[in-house]
């Protein structure tokens, strides 16, 4: 999963960037069921557009995030039952990453994923009191 979370952040092209992505997904969420590894891929994805990538880098990212953020609780016994919860937190650790992206970045993107975190007024005013 690291190598794969590595690989999507440095991909140099979108064939390389998709590989990755589905090297993330195929672990951290599948078909809507998010597994452990989901928080920390949160966080990592999050964390991530505080640097300028290219745009399909951060398009992943979202993607990857909206996937993971709209997800429920996989029914394995391994999979934490406030997963969705934990996922829901590491995301708005950056929450202000997230509103630099809507502002400045992949507009749209960015606001599908504050919109599964109930963030849309609060982006909604911001984005109003912004030139």
């Amino acid at each position: 999963m690291r190598g794969a979370l590595l690989d999507l952040l440095s991909a140099k092209s979108a064939e390389d960037c998709t590989g990755a992505y589905w090297g993330i997904e195929n672990h951290a969420v599948v078909q809507g069921e998010l597994y452990e590894i989901a928080e920390v891929c949160t966080s990592v994805l999050v964390a991530s557009l505080v640097d300028r990538r290219p745009r399909f880098v951060r398009i992943a990212v979202l993607d990857l995030l909206f996937q993971i953020l709209g997800g429920h609780a996989s029914s394995l016994s391994f999979t934490p039952g406030d997963i969705v919860e934990r996922c829901h937190h590491a995301a708005r650790e950056g929450l202000w990453s997230l509103v630099d992206e809507a502002l400045h970045g992949e507009s749209e993107a960015a606001r599908d994923v504050l919109g599964l975190l109930g963030e849309e007024e609060r982006v909604d005013a911001i984005l109003r009191a912004v030139p």
